[in-house]
């Protein structure tokens, strides 16, 4: 006997998962732990042995807590991975970092469900159990809507020709990613160190040299300065740090750390 979903409709009538699913699971359930395992890693439809996101979430929310309701877990996650579309634009540009936070927020959220069914059954992810793909666009549009409103409401990091608007130099302001009291938070340095990385490359370096104190620029040409490690000018280097703290300063923003 399958457990049956909770979830009630406004009008008191019970949700159901799809016969086809129905009849997936009991199939399922007579296959091997390693079977089950091997086939949930499968994720095109057309694979011989695929199981259904709707079925392979009804054998996680039920395994008993241990490595193979992990590694059914993991597989899960991938799925909804797939659902959200993956960030195209590796310019680390405003738009790019939006799409990259939208991504993290649907997966993060499905990760919490989860969590919290595991202390106690949460009929929020039935739905899922329902309509998987439809659950999970259902959150990629809520994400869509939050972050570009807020995107909206940001100004751009550049003007059109490249350079940093006057609205961002005033945003950024005096704003240090490297303030000490932060910095004596293990939980904001390893957000940092996250953040950091996911900058471009050229960014990156120079937030990584900013933050071993090495500076913009020397007029002692026996001290060494990012802008000749770099081999640029000093007003490119500032532009790039500005344009790298905008980064910074809205992931840490989503993540609640300041």
């Amino acid at each position: 006997m399958l457990r049956p979903i909770r979830k009630r409709k406004p009008d008191g009538k019970s949700y159901f998962r799809r016969e086809k699913v129905e009849a997936e699971i009991q199939a399922l359930v007579g296959i091997s732990v390693a079977e089950l395992e091997r086939r949930a890693g499968l994720w095109q439809v057309s694979d011989p042995g695929f199981v259904s996101p709707e079925a392979l979430l009804y054998f996680v929310r039920n395994a008993a807590a241990g490595a193979h309701r992990e590694k059914l877990t993991e597989k899960l996650l991938v799925r909804v991975a797939r659902r959200v579309p993956l960030v195209s634009d590796s310019g680390g540009n405003t738009d790019s970092l939006t799409r990259m936070n939208i991504r993290e927020d649907v997966c993060d959220h499905f990760v919490d469900l989860l969590l919290s069914d595991r202390k106690q059954y949460d009929d929020r992810l039935d739905y899922y159990e329902v309509n998987f793909n439809s659950a999970v666009a259902a959150d990629r549009s809520d994400a869509n809507a939050r972050h570009w409103k807020h995107e909206n409401r940001t100004t751009e990091i550049e003007t059109e020709d490249g350079e940093v608007s006057a609205q961002v130099e005033s945003t950024v302001g005096d704003y240090d990613p490297f303030d000490a009291d932060e910095l004596d938070k293990k939980d904001y340095r390893l957000l940092l160190d996250e953040a950091i990385d996911s900058l471009p490359e050229f960014q990156r370096r120079i937030v990584v040299m900013l933050r071993q104190d090495i500076p913009i620029e020397s007029n002692d040409p026996s001290v060494e300065s990012i802008s000749k490690v770099l081999g640029k000018s000093e007003k490119t280097i500032r532009t790039h740090r500005d344009k790298a703290f905008v980064s910074l300063k809205l992931r840490l923003e989503r993540k609640g750390k300041m």
